[in-house]
């Protein structure tokens, strides 16, 4: 696919943009993460909050539980949470428009008597509390793949037992572990470096994030593939951000805009072809001493095998 290549010092990383800019393409709920179509006819925003039902759904979450939203974004999975399960629920953001976003949603509940909510702007690695369950939707893949081994070491280490980490993450099928950093994807044509949209150069096969995870200590207790959906997630958003395009172009630069198209339209490519899927990961951790081995599943078994048996959510 060929596209534009905006100039890569104009366009504006997300930290630098404001949310309204957001605003221009995302729905209500402020997710940022692939949706879940149940049915044809939902809108945007119903697809976003069955994704995140489907998600907690998996943690076996109950009233007065901690729940732990590492990359809480907008804060709508936490919120989501709070008010369906009445969990207490901490999220972790390093943005600080996020942060003040989520800080008065809660100090709203707070007002409305619900579950206690709190929000730090941290990362994981100073997070110092043992919740009981652990969401982590659409971080996981902006970690080096060097950092992956200690994310889930920190999630293994203060969970209690039988304790769930709920990963959504995008995966690249078909590569290996040992070359993935490798990547490279034609969606990154569009100019635009990783740390700017979507880091494209750092995703993993399926069976790598499995692996780390199980290497951890944790059991993979369940997997589904939703990445047929975020192709019309991006055609969603992409459609939104056009309609909207003198506005967008306002809030963040005529760079800025045309690189978020190029992103949207050129990873819709990738996951329609299957060359990029989106996949919850459920792990459990289970009740007694860790054992290394032996593993949930067998070392020697190809990235296309690791699909065997999982759930897919046909679009």
């Amino acid at each position: 696919m060929t596209v534009a290549r905006p100039i890569r010092s104009a366009v504006r990383s997300r930290a630098e943009l404001p949310d309204q800019f957001f605003a221009q393409f995302l729905d209500r709920t402020r997710t940022y993460s692939c949706a879940l179509w149940t049915h044809p006819d939902d809108t945007l925003e119903q697809a976003q909050v069955a994704k995140i039902d489907l998600a907690l759904g998996k943690c076996d979450l109950h009233p007065g539980m901690t729940l732990l939203d590492v990359g809480c974004g907008w804060g709508s999975t936490m919120l989501r949470a709070m008010d369906s399960y009445g969990v207490n629920a901490i999220g972790l953001t390093g943005n600080r428009n996020q942060y003040r976003y989520v800080r008065d949603q809660l100090v709203d509940r707070l007002i409305r008597g619900r579950p206690y909510g709190g929000v730090r702007r941290q990362g994981w690695e100073e997070f110092d509390r043992h919740p009981d369950r652990i969401v982590c939707i659409g971080r996981l893949e902006h970690l080096l793949t060097q950092r992956y081994p200690d994310f889930f070491d920190f999630a293994y280490r203060i969970l209690p037992e039988d304790g769930v980490l709920l990963v959504q993450t995008v995966v690249a099928p078909g590569l290996d572990r040992s070359n993935a950093h490798q990547t490279r994807l034609a969606a990154t044509d569009a100019g635009f470096t990783p740390e700017t949209i979507f880091p494209v150069d750092r995703l993993l096969p399926p069976k790598g994030v499995g692996e780390y995870a199980e290497d951890a200590g944790f059991t993979i207790t369940g997997l589904e593939r939703l990445g047929q959906h975020y192709t019309t997630t991006l055609q969603f958003w992409a459609s939104a951000l056009h309609e909207h395009r003198d506005r967008a172009i306002e809030l963040a630069g005529r760079d800025t805009y045309d690189a978020y198209i190029s992103y949207m339209t050129g990873c819709a490519d990738h996951f329609r072809s299957g060359r990029l899927d989106v996949m919850q990961f459920t792990c459990t951790k289970p009740a007694g001493p860790y054992r290394s081995v032996p593993r949930s599943l067998p070392r020697d078994i190809r990235s296309s095998d690791y699909r065997t048996g999982m759930t897919t959510h046909a679009a």
